[in-house]
């Protein structure tokens, strides 16, 4: 009797297991989702969604491809910033393998990424461009904030979202030894020895982005006085200007784009121009290259690569209120931000942008 018992359970045990598998088997693809561990989370935007509890593969956006790369460059899953031979050697192979994607829904889809995160300005018409991309994609898209004053929290939400708190943390401590007391002494100088700047764009400089936009943020924060009186043009930016108004503002620095890469035909223009000659900038040698590698440092795109930007032009600006040592900061930087550690030559390189002829890169960066 005992023994056919255990037979019998034993028989029931089997029939169970396989009446379990069977309906295991035939879940749909969708329902087999649902099962998969999930939370709750809160954009910078105020957005509530439902997300994979574990990120594994994520789509950012042009803007925050930078500030992902710095975060958790191994989560990406597509690559969409414009890159030269120069700024390859800074970036990881596994990065570069990357396939290049321009954002369409199709494409996102195609990647099958866990999750969407979009980086830019955070009003109501990109609250409502994201609901959309989400709605199209059936991915959740989590917004967070592009603008530098708020880079602690962004790193501190993404280090959450990602489990990267240990990479975000670094990050963060980077901002407090060196960016906090940048934005603090801003405030505190003289409204008379405020250096007096015009951020000069496009192949002859008579492109710029006035106070206000994210693309000359850079000036607001460090200081300056952006002599540019002129229109902000919404997302890629460059308002146009006339020769006439440049001779009017007559600034006391030029500092020269970083679209025309190691070409630097943008600065070599300035320098030889006669119109250019008559600017107080010119006469006096006050005309400047910002550093591009591996992505520009003012902008272009407007992203982390922007932190190195605001110590360098600090520095230039007011060597007498800001006393950075530039090689430690920038191979630091490198370390944190690139996950690249660099050599004495790449250091000088990076500091030190010379000419070279080679082909230009264009503003797809924005």
């Amino acid at each position: 009797m005992m023994r056919d018992s255990k037979r019998f359970g034993g028989r029931f045990a089997l029939i169970a297991l396989s009446l379990f598998l069977a309906i295991i088997a035939s879940c749909s693809p969708s329902e087999k989702k649902q099962q998969l561990a999930t939370r709750v989370v809160t954009d910078m935007a105020g957005r509530k969604m439902v997300i994979p509890d574990t990120i594994r593969r994520l789509y950012v956006n042009r803007p925050g491809s930078i500030l992902l790369y710095a975060v958790a460059p191994d989560m990406l899953v597509s690559r969409s910033l414009w890159m030269t031979g120069g700024t390859k050697r800074y970036l990881k192979r596994s990065y570069l393998q990357l396939p290049y994607v321009d954002g369409s829904v199709e494409e996102i889809v195609r990647l099958r990424p866990d999750i969407i995160i979009s980086s830019f300005n955070i009003n109501p018409k990109t609250r409502d461009e994201a609901d959309k991309l989400s709605k199209k994609t059936g991915i959740p898209v989590f917004m967070v904030e592009m603008d530098m004053n708020k880079y602690e929290q962004t790193f501190k939400v993404l280090g959450e979202l990602l489990n990267r708190k240990v990479q975000t943390d670094k990050m963060i401590g980077f901002l407090h030894t060196y960016v906090d007391s940048i934005a603090i002494k801003a405030q505190q100088i003289p409204d008379k020895e405020r250096v007096r700047v015009y951020y000069a764009e496009g192949g002859r400089g008579l492109n710029t982005d006035p106070s206000g936009s994210f693309h000359s943020q850079i000036l607001d924060v460090v200081g300056a006085v952006n002599v540019a009186d002129v229109g902000i043009v919404a997302g890629q930016g460059m308002s146009a200007v006339s020769m006439e108004q440049l001779l009017l503002w007559n600034p006391d620095v030029v500092l020269v784009w970083t679209g025309m890469s190691s070409s630097m035909t943008t600065l070599h223009f300035i320098r030889s121009d006669k119109l250019w000659a008559g600017t107080g900038a010119v006469k006096n040698n006050k005309v400047y290259q910002i550093p591009y590698q591996p992505f520009g440092w003012f902008d272009r795109p407007p992203a982390t690569n922007r932190i190195m930007g605001l110590i360098w032009a600090a520095q230039l600006l007011y060597p007498d209120r800001y006393h950075f040592n530039l090689k430690e900061i920038t191979r630091e930087y490198f370390d944190i931000f690139y996950h690249y550690t660099l050599t004495d030559d790449e250091l000088s390189e990076v500091l030190h942008p010379k000419p070279e002829i080679v082909e230009n890169a264009t503003t797809r960066n924005h």
